[in-house]
């Protein structure tokens, strides 16, 4: 492809002079290039400020667009032109030829054309006037490039690194991504006196710097000057290094930073001092009397900032995700001349990018591995990163691997700052000032200023939500600082307190869970859910009863109703050490697995958990378990048992423990009405009244939804209204969400719109492949099913219902029962079988190819959006 970028010079005074006029002009401009670039075959597929970026087959169109454009346009634009192979990613463009077309564009002046030798050497044929302007030097450009123009006309000198003084090495890879935060860092340096890029090490900020300031150059009449302090080692050589790198000479009875500051008066240089955070104060010091120098710009990178009067620090971010694939693509093309990933490949490189975090140097060294290694041979091993993350030859040592970037940060700390970072190293996904103070033991503002240290060195992250501060570091820095713990010798003590630490907090949490603060509950799982984990695996490994049964016996239910499966596993594995204890909480374990046990379809030991949990309540060493009664019901009804059921829910309702929250009486009426043990009219809505009165706001949300199923077949609208304003309480519980979604979409789909239909069950398909196929969403799914077959897609909904049922024909709903007869037993069984071996991921799929056939049927063409039948398929 050949790649044609423009630019208009000079725009920003005229918008500021004539904004009106350049308006004008710009649209005309836009119109006409876009118009040329048509008529000549080629593609827009980027814009940015007043240019565009093109791409054409054939670099003769591309030149012949440019000249056309030239020749009309009435504004002074510069234009690039470059050839070669690029990647082509939804309808954009990626790699080095984009790359340095854009640099080539950069470098020219308003009305001028310059062409790369690749380009000039295919239109030699085509007669082109061509000029050529020699090599020139591109930063981030390994070799210099041979530059041609267009025509004969006078023009400045090129702006290229050839003609602009100072030092900055030519990089010997190319620059990736990043234009936005190049943006942001040239609007900060001519608005500020110091800049300071900080950020964890490995993060890129000494290339972003170099690049920008590469960028700044021809801004600088006497050149942009680099002072790389990492070989310095002591405070006393910042100023020598400065003077070093301008040629000031030592002069008796002055000291290097008055050399250095008179040296530099008048001059309009660009000072870029890399890596300073292990003399921070001295540097400080001299860029603080640098302000006698006015004419002197400062752009710095550090782990931290100056704190000096000036001082613009911004914090460089990790790579984003597409950015960080394409680094790692074209450093790998580089190791391994070639390599050419396909799309499971580039799926596999996006998870390695986001488990490195998006710092630039892991990827990069990551990437070098594909010499000898797959992507997922790599990805599988990050668990291991500073072993495998070796092998560059740079000449710094603290990057010479992952391990030594991160090295020289951690050295760099107080004692006490190390063993924060070491101790806080437990927590995954984040911590409070609370969780930190209480395993770290310290007095808590020791805490605070250790913590606040470590942000500062961006060795930590702060987070804001919900008006309160949360900390977090990144993974890789995470797996460093858990190694230095291990080797301090304190890791399982620190674990023991954290595990501790998060069984107190559940016991809080399943206080608020049935109160008028459960959404404080829901919020405190979402947010600790991995330290949560953690804290269970490892007081299980230690065979510590008390923490392991509170953290799994508090939270299940809470994650369960947020629609999370991490714990569904974590009952049994405790059980018998519960038992062996006689922990208080055994029933509520008990129910736990009784639950977890339900929703993966294990019934006969969801029923057995549950009679267990039962027994157990009658029983004073234990604490009382509420929810035995509602999932052990749940259990029999799943296991064909439903006259037992409603004995035991009606047993649950009526328990003295129940009037508290009603967990029991909401489960014995739905039920009840489900399967044919409906109450009468007046204890329906005596029993609604007490759901409605529960201070807990899901129950009373479930109120409304029984009094909507009360009144459903007398009056749909009604029903459809109470429903919504239960989902408009917004509890909080994904489970009451889904479940009264579910049944108001089917009420919706008889009665309403069914656009409004297909939106809700799609979202309920989406919840469903989200928590592998759950209990609760597998009953919303159902209402799709009995949706289907009525609007006449027999063999879909005959699969589908065999994918949510797994399989089990046991007392079908009366729409399955009139299917089956319908399309015959012998293609009804062919199609429930066929959907039966369909895991979650797979009937979400089936789910979602259904719904698009309803939806080109019936909304494809603006025909009906009521919901009537259509031809069955």
């Amino acid at each position: 492809m050949t790649f044609l970028f423009t630019d208009i010079e000079g725009s920003t005074p005229r918008w500021e002079h004539d904004p009106a006029g350049m308006s004008e002009a710009l649209a005309e401009h836009d119109a006409l290039v876009r118009s040329t670039i048509d008529a000549h075959g080629g593609v827009v597929f980027s814009t940015g400020g007043d240019g565009f970026a093109a791409a054409f087959s054939d670099a003769a169109s591309a030149l012949g667009a440019a000249v056309a454009v030239q020749s009309c346009v009435g504004l002074p634009v510069r234009m690039g032109l470059h050839t070669g192979t690029a990647v082509e990613r939804d309808g954009d463009y990626f790699g080095r030829t984009v790359n340095r077309a854009a640099r080539i564009m950069a470098a020219g002046h308003g009305g001028q054309i310059v062409l790369s030798d690749v380009t000039a050497g295919l239109m030699r044929d085509e007669q082109a006037e061509l000029t050529d302007l020699g090599e020139h030097r591109f930063t981030g450009v390994d070799a210099p490039i041979r530059l041609w123009q267009v025509g004969r006309g006078e023009f400045p000198s090129l702006r290229t690194v050839d003609v602009v003084p100072g030092n900055l090495p030519v990089q010997e890879s190319s620059f990736v991504g990043r234009d936005d935060d190049v943006a942001t860092i040239i609007d900060a340096v001519g608005g500020h006196r110091v800049v300071t890029l900080i950020g964890v090490g490995g993060v890129g900020k000494t290339r972003l710097a170099v690049q920008s300031a590469a960028t700044l150059a021809p801004q600088f009449r006497e050149g942009v000057w680099l002072v790389e302090l990492a070989p310095v080692m002591d405070g006393d050589g910042v100023d020598r290094a400065v003077a070093a790198v301008f040629k000031l000479q030592n002069q008796r009875e002055r000291t290097w930073r008055q050399i250095v500051v008179d040296g530099l008066q008048g001059r309009e240089v660009l000072l870029v001092i890399d890596n300073c955070e292990h003399v921070l104060d001295e540097t400080a010091a001299l860029v603080e009397a640098l302000a006698a120098c006015p004419t002197v710009r400062v752009m710095v990178t550090s782990r931290e900032s100056l704190a000096v009067v000036g001082e613009w620090a911004w914090r460089v971010p990790s790579l984003p995700s597409q950015v960080a694939i394409e680094l790692f693509i074209e450093r790998a093309d580089t190791a391994a001349s070639g390599f050419r990933p396909d799309d499971a490949d580039v799926v596999v490189i996006g998870e390695i990018c986001d488990r490195l975090d998006g710092i630039a140097l892991a990827i990069e060294l990551a990437a070098a591995r594909v010499r000898s290694m797959s992507p997922t041979q790599i990805r599988d091993r990050l668990d291991e990163r500073f072993r495998l993350l070796t092998g560059s030859r740079r000449s710094i040592e603290r990057h010479q691997t992952l391990r030594h970037a991160v090295q020289w940060s951690y050295d760099l700390l107080k004692p006490v700052e190390q063993a924060v970072l070491q101790q806080v190293s437990l927590f995954v996904g984040g911590f409070s000032l609370d969780a930190a103070t209480t395993i770290t033991e310290l007095d808590e503002y020791d805490i605070i200023d250790a913590l606040d240290s470590l942000v500062r060195k961006s060795l930590l992250q702060v987070e804001r939500t919900n008006g309160e501060v949360r900390y977090g570091m990144l993974e890789t820095i995470r797996q460093f600082a858990e190694e230095a713990l291990a080797a301090a010798g304190s890791s399982d003590t620190i674990r023991d307190r954290h595990a501790d630490y998060f069984a107190d907090q559940t016991d809080i949490a399943f206080a608020a869970f049935v109160t008028e603060d459960e959404r404080l509950a829901y919020r405190f799982v979402d947010t600790e859910i991995t330290n949560l984990a953690a804290g269970f695996h490892w007081a299980l490994s230690r065979q510590a009863t008390d923490a392991a049964v509170r953290i799994v016996a508090n939270i299940h239910f809470v994650a369960h109703s947020r629609l999370r499966t991490e714990t569904f596993g974590w009952p049994e594995q405790v059980l018998d050490l519960a038992r062996h204890d006689g922990h208080r909480q055994l029933p509520q374990l008990l129910t736990a697995a009784c639950d977890a046990a339900i929703s993966v379809g294990r019934f006969d030991d969801a029923v057995r958990f549950g009679l267990e949990a039962l027994a157990l309540n009658s029983d004073d060493r234990y604490d009382f378990a509420i929810h035995a009664y509602r999932l052990t019901g749940l259990a029999l009804i799943n296991n064909n048992d439903v006259e037992q059921a409603m004995v035991v829910l009606r047993e649950g309702a009526e328990h003295p423990a129940d009037a508290l929250v009603r967990f029991n009486l909401f489960y014995l009426v739905v039920y009840g009405f489900f399967f044919g043990f409906g109450m009468s009219k007046q204890e329906t809505m005596d029993a609604v009244a007490h759901l409605k009165a529960s201070p807990m706001p899901t129950i009373r949300a479930c109120g409304l939804w029984v009094h909507a199923i009360a009144v459903a077949d007398d009056d749909p609208s009604e029903a459809i209204a109470l429903c919504q304003t239960a989902l408009d309480a917004d509890t909080g519980s994904r489970v009451l969400d889904e479940s009264v979604r579910g049944f108001q979409l089917g009420l919706i789909a008889r009665t309403g719109d069914i656009e409004v239909a297909l939106t809700g069950f799609t979202r309920i398909v989406d919840a469903y492949q989200a928590s592998a196929g759950e209990h609760y969403t597998r009953t919303a799914l159902g209402n799709l099913v009995e949706w289907l077959v009525r609007l006449g897609y027999h063999d879909g909904a005959a699969r589908l219902y065999g994918a949510n049922t797994r399989g089990r024909w046991s007392d079908p709903p009366p729409e399955i029962v009139v299917l089956a007869d319908t399309m015959g037993h012998e293609a009804f069984n062919a199609a429930f079988q066929a959907g039966a071996t369909l895991d979650a991921r797979a009937t979400g799929q089936l789910a979602h190819q259904l719904l698009t056939k309803v939806r080109a049927a019936h909304l494809g063409s603006g025909v009906s959006r009521r919901t009537t039948p259509s031809t069955p398929s």
